[in-house]
């Protein structure tokens, strides 16, 4: 077995020089939509333009086995003199992406991660190191324990992030409706919607028709939201324009899909869901507020886990966010770390300092703010949005 070479490659012409390298490595793989080339090259486009891409990658014999893909960018501290810099995996933040992650096969996973930590350690050119939405069950979150714990160079904090509630699938959908506490209803409201003119649930997920089908779902995600001051997900005009773009690039490579329900000549409900091997992951929904009383999205989410069954998925995940619709069906979860390495200098130390307040006050404040507050905020902050302020 050869030695892994890793090379650092900076700038968006690392997206064009690596996409059929990437785009092979994450098919081989079967890694998660997030890791892919498609999702980064966009996400950095319209979400990360502020950042500068930096991306390691580990070869063996020529042959590509593995990617990090990081962004840079330059923070401002109080009471510091010179900006640090803070790298952050590409798709961080906004977007909405989970378990962010080394891109390995699993055979090679062990090695490509320890040597792209090596190199990030010995490089020593960044001062914060900031990785969000490690699944914890990751061979990574391990590795950078590691590798970074008791380096006298450098701190490691690790910080609980979300919670994604997933359906272990195995036994069909027939198991997973008998442990549903939705299930009668769920039955009931099937059968009702069935007797309705021009019922009908179809999966969109050829190239040519996605577009469509993400324009029928963002009307009906936004009708959705729109009582609460719109959707944090897709309300800035940035991310309305990755999606557009993102969509058809996924259909494309093959996972994606939406699930819709259509009833009296138009879509009611709509599921905004990605496909690899073994696990459907559900990543947006939204639904007509004039069918509410129907249930049309308790019903598109039943349907929606009965296909991904029948189409032989292992685990439906919700992703992150403990809405009570989903925990109606989960059974399961999964857990995801937030894990900050500052270099030992002042400005990073403070820096993780002032952070770890802050995220304590704002968990604070927003515990004391009714429901109504929290809209109020949101319509304020869509305002200021549509107005050009962000």
């Amino acid at each position: 077995m050869s030695a892994l070479i890793v090379e650092s490659h900076r700038g968006v012409d690392a997206f064009r020089e690596l996409e059929p390298e990437w785009k092979a490595l994450r098919e081989r793989a079967g890694a998660s939509p997030f890791l892919s080339w498609e999702w980064a090259a966009s996400w950095s486009r319209h979400l990360g333009a502020s950042h500068t891409p930096r991306i390691l990658s580990a070869r063996e014999g020529g042959e590509l086995v593995g990617l990090l893909a990081l962004s840079e960018e330059g923070r401002r501290i109080p009471g510091v003199s010179a900006p640090i810099t803070r790298l952050g995996f590409v798709g961080e933040r906004h977007g909405g992406a989970d378990y962010l992650d080394v891109l390995a096969p699993p055979e090679q996973e062990a090695r490509v991660v320890a040597a792209l930590l090596d190199h990030l350690a010995e490089a020593r050119d960044f001062d914060l190191l900031e990785l969000d939405g490690i699944a914890t069950d990751s061979a990574t979150v391990e590795a950078l324990r590691f590798r970074f714990e008791d380096d006298p160079r450098y701190k490691l904090r690790a910080t609980p992030r979300y919670t994604c509630p997933q359906i272990p699938l195995l036994g069909g959908f027939d198991k997973v409706l008998s442990r549903s506490s939705r299930a009668d209803n769920f039955k009931r409201r099937l059968r009702q919607l069935r007797a309705v003119e021009g019922f009908e649930f179809r999966q969109v997920h050829e190239p040519e028709a996605v577009g469509a089908a993400f324009e029928r779902f963002l009307l009906l995600h936004e009708r959705r939201w729109h009582a609460q001051g719109g959707s944090d997900a897709m309300g800035r005009p940035a991310l309305r324009a990755f999606h557009r773009e993102v969509v058809p690039a996924l259909a494309a490579a093959g996972i994606l899909r939406f699930d819709e329900l259509w009833a009296e000549g138009d879509c009611r409900a709509s599921i905004y869901g990605m496909d690899t091997p073994g696990v459907y992951r559900f990543y947006q929904s939204g639904y007509d507020p004039a069918w509410s009383r129907r249930s049309v999205g308790l019903v598109a989410l039943g349907l929606s886990i009965e296909q991904a069954a029948s189409r032989g998925a292992r685990v439906y995940d919700f992703l992150h966010g403990l809405e009570p619709y989903k925990l109606e069906w989960a059974s399961g979860s999964r857990e995801t770390v937030s894990i900050r390495i500052a270099s030992a200098g002042l400005g990073a130390s403070i820096l993780l300092l002032r952070e770890a307040a802050e995220a304590v006050a704002r968990t604070a404040a927003h515990s004391l703010l009714p429901a109504a507050a929290v809209d109020r905020l949101r319509r304020r902050r869509r305002a200021r949005e549509q107005e050009g302020l962000h």
